[in-house]
């Protein structure tokens, strides 16, 4: 029966909930918004196939094999506006359901809220929702037990999530199929629902409307200086950086993430996943190509899936091979290093809860000077003139 006693030891995935036979594991949420497995002990047999399928506590090596980094671009530029990066990923999924395929991905659904979704048809609206980072933890319940069936009944399926989030879905497949792609996004760490929603409500508060489209990462002013934009019912937009987003500022002070992801089991360059993805800041000088900051994905081909997977959408795509630990040098710490714990890790959360401010609770944790706001302001107006 898995117990979950120090919280850095479950990152969530949900494996043992979706392999429990009797159904007897449900994820709740705590006092931090995060979910953990809570078991209906009267129904449980004991049969221990929850700490089989648990990721962390049977962490895999993957097989060690050359990786192939490369740095890459969709060639329509109406893709590239709109995603975080390079727009990869939009391919692979176009790819995928043309063979009657199905595709697992995040979207923001109608409530602000991140979730993965069962995708299989290519004119379904949701399809544009799924490229892009999504800065907070999807809701992935019930939906190992879809992908496997898809996979017994023989069709290809492309799951994307986060490496906590493949890795479980590995474990509880419990064997390879050759049908299965994997695609894990290089993260920071998993920040607080609970913090999203009180963000969305300060927002909305501020805006007198609700939120209807989300960006954590928009190219409103370039893609080096990435920015949140959310888009409000009553027409008006907000855009901020993490210089002075409230959401952003938190994330990246590392005052909001999971306990897992301070000590992150994934966190590794070869991994269970066939395609790795993450952002290449540094495209100009990897590849050796004019960086006109529109953006690049570094992409590392895991395995000899990974690889078909990649040569089938190519001709879609700008590709330029480069050093794998360069690329990891200069962009990617994120690939093998976890976030840092910060003191006020603890107290930010605790006392989230009974704010009733967002903006005077964070002011006790981190600063954002009149400089910093000046600065945000005047983005547009350089931008404008570039």
């Amino acid at each position: 029966m898995i117990d979950v006693r120090d919280k850095k030891k479950c990152c969530g995935c949900t494996a043992c909930e979706n392999a429990c036979p009797k159904k007897c594991i449900t994820m709740v949420e705590d006092e931090e918004g995060f979910l953990y497995p809570q078991i209906e002990v009267s129904s449980c047999i004991d049969c221990g196939l929850c700490e089989k399928v648990c990721p962390v506590k049977n962490t895999v090596s993957p097989v060690r094999r050359d990786l192939k980094t490369l740095v890459v671009r969709d060639k329509r530029a109406d893709i590239v506006r709109s995603s975080t990066s390079g727009g990869t990923f939009t391919s692979i999924m176009e790819y995928v359901l043309r063979q009657n395929g199905v595709v697992y991905g995040v979207i923001m659904d109608d409530d602000r809220v991140a979730k993965h979704i069962r995708l299989e048809d290519s004119h379904d609206p949701r399809i544009k929702k799924i490229p892009g980072s999504k800065y907070v933890r999807s809701d992935i319940c019930g939906i190992y037990r879809p992908v496997k069936q898809d996979l017994d009944d023989g069709r290809i399926v492309c799951f994307s999530g986060t490496p906590c989030q493949v890795a479980g879905l590995k474990s509880y497949l419990r064997q390879d199929y050759k049908n299965l792609f994997t695609v894990d996004v290089v993260c920071r760490g998993n920040p607080s629902p609970l913090y999203w929603k009180k963000f969305v409500e300060y927002q909305e508060k501020q805006y007198k409307s609700r939120i209807i489209e989300t960006k954590f990462r928009s190219k409103t002013y370039g893609y080096h200086s990435g920015s949140m934009r959310l888009l409000f019912a009553n027409g008006k937009k907000y855009v901020g950086s993490v210089r002075v987003n409230l959401y952003l500022k938190a994330f990246f002070e590392d005052l909001c993430s999971r306990p897992s992801c301070y000590e992150c089991a994934f966190k590794h360059a070869h991994r269970v996943s066939d395609l790795t993805v993450y952002d290449s800041w540094h495209a100009g000088e990897l590849a050796g190509i004019k960086d006109d900051d529109k953006g690049y994905t570094n992409v590392i081909i895991q395995s000899e899936n990974g690889q078909m997977l990649f040569d089938a959408v190519r001709e879609t795509l700008d590709v330029y091979e480069v050093e794998t630990e360069k690329a990891i040098a200069l962009d990617g710490c994120m690939v093998r290093d976890s976030v840092s714990w910060n003191p006020k890790r603890e107290t930010f959360l605790k006392d989230l809860g009974q704010a009733e401010d967002l903006k005077a609770h964070c002011k006790k944790y981190f600063k954002i000077s009149a400089v910093d706001y000046l600065i945000e302001s005047l983005k547009k107006y350089v931008y404008f003139f570039k």
